[in-house]
C-alpha cells in the first residue's frame, strides 16, 4: 500500500492524526519497503488511542425544525417538531437542541406514523433519544428491512428521553427505514423521540447528564456546531466575556454563565485558563450568584502594588470588580484571589458604588499610570451615559466624569463600556484612546451591537476627537458583542487583544445543546488613518497560526472568470487568505457550507466597495425570523485597486476580516451536515487571483478529531 510511496504514508499518518502530532517524521527522500511500511502502520495503530481512529456520526435526524424527508400520517405528529413539553403535558428533557418528536397532541388522544426515507447502514450502532409511553407495539420506534420489523423499543413511561442503541453491525450496507409510530390512546399513549444517528460509539442512559459524566462522553466537544477554533462552555447558557486578565504566564477568561440550564438565568462567572488563547482548561465556576444577587459582567486586575491591601505574603492579588444585580438595583462590588485565581473571596464591605440605580453596570478598571489611580468606566444603562471614577485602593471610589449620550441615536441602552490607548499604524510614539459601548438592539446589523469613539483621556475625561454623534462601528455582522481587552499584557508584548461574544441578543436561543454560545478568536487592536478618520483596526491573534494544520490549497497569479470558477477542496474548520483584483466584475465570492441546498456566500461588491456575508440560505435559518440575511461593511480598494479577506470558518460560524482588519463581520451559521463544498467565483467579469493559501485548522479541543482532504495546488 505504501511501499516506494512515503507522500501516501504521510497523507494516511496525517488524516489519522498522527504525523503532525511529531510521532512520526518523513520526507520525500526517505525509502521503505512494503514489510517496513506496514510495521509502521501496525505498531502506529497499537499505540495511538482509538479515539484517534473514531469514525464521524452520522446524523439521520434531530428534528429541529421541520420534518425534513420523513413521511407522516394520522395526526399525532402535527405539521412539525415541537419545541419541548405539549399542552397539558408534563416536563420534557433529554432532548437536543430545540425541536423533538412528541406525539401529545390532545393529550394522548391522536395516532399516527413518522417513517424516515431509506437509510444505508454505514456504522456498528444505531442510536437514538427515546422516551414517552411504555406500551409494547403500541408506542415506540421500529427498524424496518424490505418493509418488515426486525426491531422495537417503547418508552419508559417517563418524559426524560434516555438512549437506545441497536447493534446494526449485520445490516452493514444494506438499507433500513425507520418508524415512529404511535398507536395508542389514554394514559402515556404518546411517544418522545430525537437525535437518530449512526455511530460506532454505542450511547446509553438518560440524555440529561452530570458535566462528570458528559466529560466522559463519546459526544464530548463532538456535537453538531460544536465549534473546534472557539471557546465554548462545556455546558449549559454563556454570554458576554467577563474579566480577562494575564496573569503568571495564563490568560484569563470569565465569562457570564448559567450553570443551571441552557438560557439566560443564574448569572455567576464561568472560568478557563489559557496559555496561548487557542487551547483552554476549563476551572470551576468563579463566582456564583446567591442570596438573590447575580454576578453580572465585570473586570479583573492585578494589583501589583497591593493597593487594595487584598494581597498576601508580598503576593499581588486578583481584583474582579463587577456588578451585583438583585433586589432591584445593580452595584458594582468587589472579589479578590490570592492563589492565581482558582478560589475566590468576596467582598465583606461590598458594594463599593452604589447609586439605588436599577441599571447601573460592567465596570471596566484600569491603572493610570500618569494620575496614579485606578480609573473605572460604568454604565448608566437606560440612561445610555458612561461615568468615570477613580480610586487609590480600588474600594473608595469619585466621580471623576461622565459621557454621553453619544453615538447611534436610536439604540435602546448602553452597556459594558471597555475604555483603553491604542497606537497609530505607520506613526511611532503617537497614540489615541479608544472608547468601545454596546447596545442591545439597533446596531448596523440588526439587534445587538458595539460602537466606538476616538479621542483623548487624561485622567479625568475622555473627548472624542469627532463629532460624537458620528457612529463607528466595531463590527458590521450580526454576531459580536460586549468585547472587552485583556487586562495586564506585559509590555514585552505590546499588544492590545480582546474577544466578543459570538451572539446577538436578538437572536440568542441558537439550536446547540448542551452548550449554547461562543467566544470570537482573539483579535489584536490599532488604530489606521482613513479619510474618515482614525479606524478602529482588528486581526487574529498570530496565536492562530499554531492551528493551521496542512495546507488545502494555493493559488498565484490566477485569472477567474464567470464561466470557470475554482473549487477549492470541503472543509468544515479552515482559514483562507485571498488578495485579488476586482478588474470588471461586479462581485468576488467565495461560498462555504455548500450543496444542492444551503450555501454561506462571503464576498465583495466591487460597485459598492462593501464585504459582506449572506447567510440567507445557509442551512438552519429558521429558528428566528431575523436570523437569515445579507450584512455588508465599507471595504475601500487598497491603493493598488486589490482586496485582501481574511476568512476563519468553523462549525458554526463564518469570521471575515478585510483589508487585514479595516472591516470586520462576524455571523453565525448552522449548515446542514454533508455539504461543506467550498469554491471562488466572480460574477459578470473577470478578476485576477493575486494570491490564495487556504490551510485545514485543527481543533483547540483535544478529542475532537477531523479529517480534511489532502493539499492542492492550483497551477
Amino acid at each position: 500500500m505504501f511501499a516506494a510511496n512515503p507522500a501516501r504514508l504521510r497523507e494516511f499518518l496525517c488524516n489519522m492524526g498522527i504525523f503532525h502530532q511529531g510521532i512520526v517524521m518523513l520526507n520525500s527522500s526517505f525509502r521503505i519497503n512494503a514489510t517496513t511500511a506496514t510495521v509502521i502502520v501496525v505498531l502506529l495503530l497499537a499505540v495511538s488511542s482509538p479515539q484517534s481512529f473514531a469514525t464521524d456520526d452520522i446524523v439521520l435526524a434531530d428534528f429541529e425544525t421541520t420534518y425534513g424527508d420523513w413521511q407522516a400520517t394520522g395526526d399525532a405528529f402535527g405539521s412539525k417538531p415541537a419545541s419541548g413539553a405539549l399542552d397539558g403535558q408534563q416536563e420534557v428533557t433529554g432532548f437536543r437542541g430545540q425541536g423533538l418528536v412528541n406525539t401529545f397532541l390532545n393529550k394522548d388522544a391522536s395516532q399516527g406514523t413518522l417513517t424516515s426515507p431509506p437509510i444505508l447502514i454505514q456504522r456498528k450502532y444505531l442510536s437514538f433519544l427515546l422516551g414517552g409511553g411504555q406500551i409494547p407495539g403500541q408506542v415506540g420506534v421500529e427498524l424496518l428491512l424490505d418493509g418488515k420489523s426486525i426491531r422495537q423499543q417503547t418508552g419508559r413511561n417517563q418524559e426524560l428521553l434516555h438512549w437506545v442503541s441497536w447493534d446494526v453491525s449485520e445490516l452493514t450496507e444494506q438499507e433500513v427505514q425507520i418508524r415512529i409510530f404511535d398507536l395508542a390512546t389514554g394514559d402515556f399513549g404518546h411517544i418522545n423521540a430525537d437525535h437518530f444517528l449512526l455511530t460506532d460509539t454505542v450511547r446509553t442512559g438518560p440524555g440529561v447528564q452530570r458535566l462528570s459524566d458528559y466529560r466522559r462522553s463519546p459526544e464530548y466537544y463532538r456535537e453538531r456546531y460544536r465549534p473546534q477554533l472557539h471557546f465554548t462552555p462545556p455546558m449549559n447558557w454563556m454570554n458576554d466575556p467577563n474579566g480577562l486578565v494575564f496573569f503568571q504566564g495564563e490568560y484569563h477568561l470569565f465569562y457570564q454563565h448559567n450553570p443551571h440550564g441552557n438560557t439566560w438565568g443564574h448569572m455567576s462567572w464561568g472560568h478557563a485558563v489559557s496559555r496561548d488563547m487557542m487551547h483552554w482548561e476549563h476551572l470551576p465556576i468563579a463566582l456564583h450568584d446567591e442570596y438573590g444577587v447575580m454576578i453580572f459582567s465585570g473586570c479583573c486586575v492585578v494589583d501589583h502594588h497591593n493597593t487594595s491591601g487584598f494581597g498576601q505574603d508580598g503576593q499581588a492579588p486578583l481584583v474582579a470588580i463587577y456588578t451585583g444585580h438583585g433586589y432591584g438595583k445593580q452595584t458594582q462590588d468587589l472579589a479578590y484571589s490570592t492563589d492565581a485565581g482558582r478560589t475566590w473571596t468576596k467582598y465583606a464591605q461590598n458594594p463599593v458604588i452604589d447609586l439605588n440605580e436599577a441599571d447601573f453596570r460592567d465596570p471596566k478598571v484600569f491603572w493610570h499610570e500618569p494620575t496614579q489611580k485606578w480609573i473605572m468606566v460604568v454604565s448608566l444603562a437606560v440612561q445610555k451615559k458612561l461615568q468615570f471614577y477613580g480610586s487609590t485602593n480600588l474600594k473608595q471610589w469619585n466621580l471623576l466624569s461622565e459621557f454621553g449620550p453619544a453615538g447611534a441615536q436610536e439604540k435602546p441602552n448602553w452597556e459594558c463600556p471597555d475604555l483603553f490607548e491604542l497606537p497609530i499604524e505607520g506613526q511611532p510614539a503617537q497614540s489615541r484612546w479608544v472608547l468601545e459601548v454596546d447596545m442591545g438592539d439597533q446596531a448596523i446589523a440588526g439587534g445587538s451591537g458595539g460602537e466606538y469613539f476616538v479621542g483623548t483621556f487624561d485622567g479625568v475625561r475622555f473627548v472624542p476627537d469627532q463629532d460624537d454623534r458620528m457612529v463607528r462601528w466595531v463590527d458590521y455582522g450580526r454576531d459580536f458583542y460586549a468585547p472587552v481587552s485583556w487586562s495586564d499584557i506585559p509590555a514585552t508584548d505590546g499588544r492590545r487583544i480582546w474577544l466578543g461574544w459570538m451572539n446577538n441578543w436578538e437572536t440568542c436561543l441558537v439550536p446547540t445543546s448542551p452548550w449554547r454560545s461562543a467566544m470570537s478568536v482573539p483579535r489584536s487592536l490599532s488604530l489606521r488613518p482613513s479619510e474618515a478618520g482614525l479606524r478602529l483596526v482588528q486581526t487574529p491573534v498570530t496565536e492562530l497560526q499554531t492551528l493551521r494544520h496542512k495546507t488545502l490549497f494555493t493559488a498565484n497569479s490566477r485569472k477567474l472568470t464567470d464561466d470557470s470558477p475554482i473549487q477549492l477542496p470541503p472543509s468544515q474548520t479552515f482559514e483562507l487568505l485571498i488578495e485579488f483584483e476586482p478588474l470588471a466584475a461586479t462581485e468576488v465570492r467565495v461560498q462555504v457550507y455548500s450543496g444542492d441546498s444551503q450555501r454561506t456566500v462571503i464576498g465583495y461588491n466591487v460597485q459598492k466597495q462593501e464585504m459582506f456575508v449572506d447567510r440567507r440560505e445557509s442551512g438552519n435559518v429558521s429558528f428566528h425570523p431575523n436570523f437569515a440575511g445579507i450584512h455588508s461593511g465599507p471595504l475601500p480598494l487598497q491603493a493598488d485597486g486589490s482586496v485582501k479577506l481574511h476568512l476563519l470558518v468553523d462549525t458554526s460560524s463564518v469570521e471575515v476580516f478585510g483589508n487585514d482588519g479595516y472591516t470586520v463581520i462576524t455571523d453565525r451559521i448552522f449548515p446542514e451536515p454533508g455539504q461543506n463544498s467550498v469554491s471562488l467565483q466572480v460574477v459578470d467579469g473577470t478578476a485576477k487571483i493575486r494570491s490564495l493559501q487556504m490551510w485545514q485548522l485543527q481543533s483547540i479541543w483535544p478529542k475532537a478529531l477531523a479529517t480534511e482532504p489532502a493539499e492542492s495546488t492550483f497551477p
